[in-house]
């Protein structure tokens, strides 16, 4: 094992501390699931797990504490990444192992990542596996954990002679925000602007009818899949309309959450978006390294029967440029060094008034288009997913991964607050608003009368700036309403 192993350690910064406290009140996970169609021998991901330990040595690190207080990354003695496998009773047996990668705590003085691996039709030809990676939310987020995910597979589907660099250890995020963002008058700006927008516009949250404790909540998975016609045709809709493809997928999401809470209705919804941030960042950190690169704005997204979704789309976008453009995202991060609690007992305090008082309860996490191979050697990839706990503000996450031509839609609900029965007529309601969406039209008027068609849906956006890339594709197909 290199030195750094034992030359790196730090105090928690006070992001990755945020997520420290939630983890110890109810685990805060990302999971990335990707299948492999082919034979994994026995031994591959091992090897590559300990490649990743070799490169990363965030991936060697446990996160200690003093009774509660002063969290610390130290260096591991014997840093592993344990890798468990199953053998599945059927096709879908990944959505039951993801939930309960999704619900089980880290020991984090023992490591910070974890590996599962699914296995269906052992020995045949049809044999494949669905491999997920789950690495605990205080030090990494989706964006990142992709990027490990994809090394991963590469390093198992590789030569095992194949040398691994290591990485130089990198401040956290907060760290690395330029000076002109910080400082406490620009925090209180964000803040207020936000309560502020949130008293003027009064938005609708997720409507909770079960309480629970932040303790008991466990995160689950609902999973949607648009395949690639479907993905042109929403790409090119949003071209059309002058949005981006995440702007029309959170008015698809505004909408179904008015049609779940009162049918009929209309109003105002208030949904996070994680915009990543890291080409802002000095020095900028490498475009695969890990960390917590994606600190949320908050938009108000109208809804109702006379919105059009475009109309909404527009808005949303206007509201996150902004965002983007005053660098709201960099001052919330730059802030948290004056309100995130040092100690667990206060941390406890502080997410229990957020949970209370805070103007949305729904996210929407769009990576866009992963960069991920199709194939390696005789392996080819499909189904790569994002899923991650719910924190003590979201009640439920739409988390969007496009790569293979295809789009996959984890809505992660915490089973305790939305029972799996109104997650998935959640889910199938946006679905519903995104079909049902007028022809594209640069003026909402037209929109309105627009007539009404089958759906395409979405690609990526960049999450920095919000600008779409995406290879649109015209292939015939439709939604596949999965599990």
């Amino acid at each position: 094992m290199s030195s750094a192993a034992t030359r790196f350690g730090r105090r928690l910064s006070p992001s990755e501390r945020w997520f420290w406290i939630i983890d110890r009140m109810s685990p805060s996970n990302c999971c990335g699931r990707v299948r492999v169609h082919g034979r994994i021998a026995a031994d591959r991901l091992a090897v590559a797990a300990a490649a990743l330990i070799a490169e990363y040595p965030l991936l060697r690190m446990a996160v200690v504490d003093n009774s509660g207080r002063d969290p610390w990354l130290m260096p591991l003695d014997s840093p592993h990444i344990p890798v468990r496998q199953v053998t599945a009773a059927h096709s879908e047996a990944w959505i039951g192992e993801m939930n309960a990668e999704l619900a089980r705590p880290f020991d984090t003085r023992e490591g910070l990542a974890r590996i599962v691996d699914i296995v269906s039709a052992a020995g045949t030809e049809d044999e494949f596996h669905d491999v997920v990676l789950t690495i605990s939310h205080i030090v990494v987020d989706g964006r990142s954990l992709m990027a490990v995910l994809r090394k991963l597979v590469t390093h198992a589907g590789g030569n095992a002679n194949h040398l691994v660099v290591e990485r130089d250890s990198i401040p956290a995020a907060d760290d690395l925000i330029p000076p002109a963002a910080r400082g406490v008058w620009r925090y209180l700006y964000t803040n207020l602007f936000d309560q502020a927008a949130a008293i003027v516009m009064r938005p609708r949250r997720f409507d909770v009818r079960n309480p629970a404790a932040i303790p008991v909540r466990q995160t689950r998975i609902v999973h949607r899949v648009l395949d690639r016609e479907a993905l042109a045709e929403l790409v090119s809709d949003c071209r059309r309309a002058g949005v981006t493809v995440h702007a029309a997928m959170t008015a698809a999401v505004a909408r179904a959450l008015g049609e779940v809470s009162d049918p009929g209705s209309a109003g105002v919804a208030g949904i996070g978006s994680p915009v990543d941030f890291r080409n802002l960042l000095r020095p900028l950190p490498d475009r695969d390294e890990l960390g917590i690169y994606a600190p949320v704005l908050v938009g108000f997204v109208r809804f109702g029967p006379a919105v059009p979704l475009w109309s909404a789309a527009r808005s949303l976008k206007r509201q996150l440029d902004r965002g983007v453009r005053q660098r709201r995202h960099l001052s919330t991060v730059a802030g948290m060094r004056f309100g995130t609690p040092r100690a667990l007992e206060s941390g406890r305090r502080l997410a229990e008034m957020v949970d209370r008082r805070a103007p949305w309860n729904v996210s929407v996490t769009n990576l866009g288009r992963v960069e991920f191979p199709a194939e390696i050697g005789a392996w080819r990839f499909s189904g790569l997913l994002l899923a991650a706990s719910n924190s003590c503000v979201s009640v439920m996450t739409v988390a969007i991964t496009t790569a293979h031509d295809e789009m996959h839609l984890g809505f992660c609900h915490l089973d305790r607050i939305v029972p799996e029965r109104q997650a998935r007529e959640f889910a199938d309601a946006v679905l519903t608003a995104l079909r049902e969406r007028p022809e594209p039209s640069p003026e909402p008027v037209l929109q309105q009368a627009a007539q009404r068609r089958p759906i395409g849906l979405p690609g990526a956006s960049r999450d920095g700036d919000f600008v779409d890339h995406h290879d649109v594709v015209g292939h015939r197909g439709n939604i596949d309403q999965v599990r």
